[in-house]
């Protein structure tokens, strides 16, 4: 039959009218899909991050189980749910400021993974940095108020090795002020408390690291230490912390006493310890302490780890905190000793020849007398002089001179600061470096590091243990300097921070439900030994738990917002408030909740809702034509 010219001009409208309804629903889905995936794909992740650390995040992204943005979600997740207060209950107050391109950065790892690159051995893993460690891309606030903007122009060395090999740095975290306190409270973010009970102090300066690595806010952390600011912190937070040898890895970026201070991952183990060691030892053109540092360090700290390290050795065993001339513990530490004391017959199960070395007053006398000083005012303005950055606006001009930076400016800036800090800022107010104190402080250290010597030579030691710390934890205080006496808290930090040798804390497991670490001392540039005993400690006697306080969010999917500079969100210089641009955090409803519609209703469930309605729209449409 002839069709006429008018009925096919009828019937053309009805096609095209049915292929542009099947091209809009085709064009929707593919919208939805792009839009949709990386929610969907985060929510179907096989991999939870908590507890998961380096090595084994290393290994799920490398098989495929994981994505980088995955990771960096679920961290950030975490970060939300437990970093702020909820009702009554302090949250941890662990991070100062949060990368904002962190996503955008993990996808573009993704992609090179995807494409046969690998910039290293850490590539496309989130980890923290403490806020005294310069970073290029996010403000470096020592702690404090008043250098809440303050910029540095380029990463620390031991940044940029991170990055080199991979690595995402997450964000901040909080610390002392200025690194002084065996506490963690500035002036920037307040206090940061201890995910294993809060009630107690979580140890510093490094603290915020400890709490954030424990509560699986990254993989790893890296914090500094002059005294116990790693591995105090590692033992009150039931982690691995490692304080290498002074002069293995870069200073370079970062404000420090050159007495002895040394970065350090705080981790979930050894291995993940033994891994970012890998990559921040080695000669730095910007550290002279480093200068023999590649002739010295190991092929690779990781891969030397082996479980019968400790057969053979010859380990030495002190309860000797520094001042231990005038310190004997109590018995509020009995529950301590006896588990630290525990660890020592695993030592000696694993084949190692335990040696208990009493000392006593005449060797304290000679090496360690008591009119000793370790310490000298060691210039911290020098740093602020030296440093290229960009400073808060107006901070120099706020006490005399006015073109220079100072610690009255600093005071001044920051009306959040305790007072005793003020009291100790003020001191050293325009003072440079103290050169016949800072003379007086190397010979001491020399004196003390020559009797650790002749103790390691006498008893052919490979390795001297103790407990971390050998009392418990002070109750949380609201002025730090009240935990500045040794006889209070027990640190045995000296003996690495006086002598420049590496040292390790463990955990050894809990006593009155608390975390107790045991520390393992080696010999300088002796690292990987060392780290090999803590490997097979670590292996025969396991103690890592997850806080009770921090659990798994069972791969809630959400989107946390990441613009949490507490230097731009606060510039007025007053204490924060919920909703100031502090770093992103909340409870794990508000998580639970993050990947919502505005109606409510979770994205991906409406993804499919909205799908379905154009199909049936489409179908309905075709019925009638």
């Amino acid at each position: 039959m002839k069709t006429s010219t008018s009925t096919r001009h009828r019937r053309t409208p009805r096609y095209a009218k049915t292929l542009m309804h099947l091209l809009t629903g085709v064009m929707l889905g593919i919208i939805l899909c792009l839009n949709l995936y990386p929610l969907m794909a985060y929510a179907q992740s096989e991999t939870d991050v908590t507890e998961l650390g380096v090595v084994k995040l290393a290994e799920a992204l490398k098989t495929g189980k994981i994505t980088s943005v995955e990771a960096v979600q679920e961290y950030l997740d975490r970060i939300k749910a437990y970093d702020k207060k909820i009702g009554d209950k302090p949250g941890l107050g662990a991070i100062i400021t949060l990368n904002q391109n962190a996503l955008k950065e993990a996808a573009v790892l993704d992609k090179e993974r995807a494409n046969g690159h690998i910039r290293g051995p850490l590539h496309g893993i989130p980890v923290l940095v403490k806020d005294n460690i310069n970073t290029a891309d996010m403000p470096t606030s020592h702690g404090n108020q008043a250098l809440a903007t303050y910029q540095p122009k380029y990463d620390a060395t031991a940044v940029q090795r991170l990055k080199d090999a991979g690595a995402i740095v997450l964000g901040k975290t909080n610390m002392a002020e200025f690194a002084m306190f065996w506490d963690t409270v500035s002036s920037v973010k307040g206090r940061t408390y201890n995910p294993y009970d809060p009630s107690k102090n979580i140890n510093g300066s490094s603290g915020g690291t400890g709490a954030a690595v424990a509560a699986s806010f990254a993989a790893i952390g890296l914090g500094t230490e002059s005294c116990g600011s790693i591995t105090d912190v590692a033992s009150f937070n039931n982690l691995v912390g490692f304080r290498p040898t002074v002069g293995l890895g870069s200073m370079a970026g970062v404000d420090y006493n050159p007495l002895g201070d040394a970065i350090g991952p705080l981790a979930l183990s050894v291995e993940d310890a033994a891994m970012l060691l890998d990559v921040l030892a080695g000669t730095d053109p910007k550290d002279p302490w480093t200068a023999k540092a590649n002739s010295y360090k190991s092929t690779s700290y990781l891969n030397s780890l082996k479980g019968s390290s400790l057969k053979g050795a010859r380990i030495g065993y002190v309860i000797a905190p520094f001042g231990g001339y005038d310190y004997s513990p109590g018995p509020e530490s009995n529950n301590i000793l006896a588990t630290a004391e525990k660890e020592i017959s695993v030592l000696e199960a694993q084949g190692a020849t335990v040696i208990k070395i009493p000392l006593n007053r005449s060797w304290w006398n000679k090496y360690a007398p008591q009119n000793a000083s370790y310490w000298a005012t060691t210039g911290h303005e020098s740093y602020f002089a030296k440093t290229e950055a960009t400073w808060p606006k107006g901070l120099a001009g706020r006490t005399e001179p006015k073109n220079a930076i100072n610690f009255g400016d600093i005071v001044a800036g920051s009306p959040n600061m305790e007072k005793t800090t003020k009291e100790w800022l003020m001191a050293d107010d325009k003072k440079p470096l103290d050169k016949a104190g800072f003379a007086a402080a190397v010979a001491a250290r020399q004196k003390f590091a020559q009797g650790v010597t002749e103790l390691f030579s006498s008893y052919k030691l490979d390795a001297l243990a103790y407990p971390t710390v050998a009392a418990p934890p002070a109750k949380v205080h609201k002025n730090p300097a009240e935990l500045l006496d040794s006889e209070q808290f027990g640190t045995h930090c000296g003996w690495a921070n006086f002598t420049g040798r590496p040292v390790v804390s463990v955990p050894a497991g809990f006593a009155d439900k608390f975390p107790v670490g045991i520390s393992l001392l080696g010999s300088r540039f002796g690292d990987a030994k060392l780290l090999g005993y803590a490997y097979n400690l670590e292996q025969a006697s396991p103690h890592r738990k997850t806080p009770e306080l921090t659990p798994s969010l069972l791969h809630i999917a959400g989107s946390t917002d990441t613009t949490t500079s507490a230097a731009s969100a606060n510039p007025s210089g007053t204490k924060a408030s919920p909703g100031s641009g502090e770093a992103s955090s909340g409870n794990a409803l508000s998580a639970s909740t993050s990947s919502m519609s505005p109606s409510g209703i979770p994205l991906p469930i409406a993804a499919v809702f909205i799908v379905a309605i154009g199909l049936i729209g489409l179908v309905v449409r075709l019925r009638k034509n």
